[in-house]
């Protein structure tokens, strides 16, 4: 317990979570078994923990959405949904919510979905009449999407670690999300309607025909889309090959209609590096406090504790929400999947 409130400890001080992660477990390993264990794992599990065949689905997808953003196919997403649905009230809201199931089905990170949409639709919500509480909040809520519609790096990381199906997580999580979209329109509608004004209607006019018109520019989408989740789902194609090929169609495309420069593609490829970089230093740390989690058999006995106690199963149900609503106020998804999955797995 002891480690676990020290690894929280150096959050709250701002560490980064793979640092608190692995600095806590080295901590709590040098003090149970001594330095010939401290150095015995860490001179294997770094290497071990990256070098999965699997995790190259990471970096191929973070690649697609990178080249998806630079080159703009998020903004025709955003243009059409726009167009469509802008004169209802709370329309903007809605777009922003179609907008971010469009970029979900090509990012999987539910961060990188958030950061592309709050530059795009913040300000364009602000400008017509949203206020900037109602805006951020709408973005911070559709960019979640990305979690659970395909191609998603939670259950990428879901999928090696309890090793069960990629292919089926990712299926899976379609219609959840889907769902989840739609109830998150209802709410938007319904919250116009009980504080009038707070989501205006857009001023803006579109005929017919640019509306129809704005629809032609969705074919990338239309195509990366298929290539990714028709191959999983048609059996053609592993995660690990829909993913490469999801960031080659997402290179080639944009080069064909002339939207990928020389600079675009450096940004992109130095923007995957980076996220790949940060996802991986939290794999390797979340491994060694794992490590020390297994010797010291605490997860064990929080298990059999919980299983112990005479409580209705929706009581552990509402204590998983709780424990990571709390989560999720400190720490990135990708580590509260790698930190919690082996207790509630």
């Amino acid at each position: 317990l002891s480690r676990v409130v020290l690894m929280l400890v150096f959050l709250f001080l701002g560490m980064p979570v793979a640092f608190a992660l692995g600095v806590a477990g080295a901590i709590g390993l040098y003090a149970y078994g001594g330095f010939d264990t401290v150095s015995g794992i860490l001179g294997t599990v770094p290497y071990r923990s990256a070098a999965h065949y699997t995790l190259s689905t990471l970096p191929m997808f973070i690649l697609m959405a990178q080249f998806v953003s630079v080159s703009g196919i998020v903004d025709d997403v955003f243009t059409a949904a726009q167009r469509w649905l802008q004169r209802l009230p709370g329309g903007l809201a809605i777009t922003t919510i179609f907008a971010a199931a469009g970029m979900a089905a090509m990012s999987g990170s539910s961060t990188a979905s958030a950061a592309t949409l709050s530059t795009m639709a913040v300000p364009q919500m602000v400008k017509h009449g949203y206020s900037p509480r109602v805006a951020t909040g709408v973005v911070t809520v559709a960019g979640t999407l990305a979690i659970m519609i395909p191609p998603s790096i939670a259950f990428v990381l879901y999928g090696i670690i309890t090793e069960t199906s990629i292919g089926r997580l990712l299926i899976a999580g379609i219609i959840p999300g889907i769902l989840t979209a739609a109830v998150y329109c209802i709410g938007i509608m319904l919250w116009s309607r009980i504080s009038p004004g707070s989501m205006p209607a857009s001023t803006a006019r579109f005929t017919f025909r640019q509306k129809v018109a704005s629809l032609r520019n969705l074919w990338p989408f239309m195509i990366l889309a298929s290539i990714v989740i028709g191959s999983m789902y048609g059996g053609l194609a592993t995660p690990t090959e829909a993913a490469a090929f999801g960031a080659f169609g997402s290179l080639v495309i944009p080069l064909a209609m002339g939207r990928m420069s020389f600079a675009s593609f450096r940004t992109a490829v130095v923007l995957t590096m980076k996220s790949t970089t940060m996802i991986f230093a939290i794999i390797i740390g979340a491994m060694i406090f794992g490590y020390f989690l297994t010797i010291t058999e605490s997860t064990q006995r929080l298990i059999d504790y919980i299983a112990a106690l005479e409580v209705n199963r929706w009581v552990i149900m509402l204590a998983i929400v709780a424990m990571y609503l709390v989560l999720g106020c400190i720490m990135d998804q990708v580590a509260i999947v790698l930190v919690t999955l082996p207790l509630v797995f």
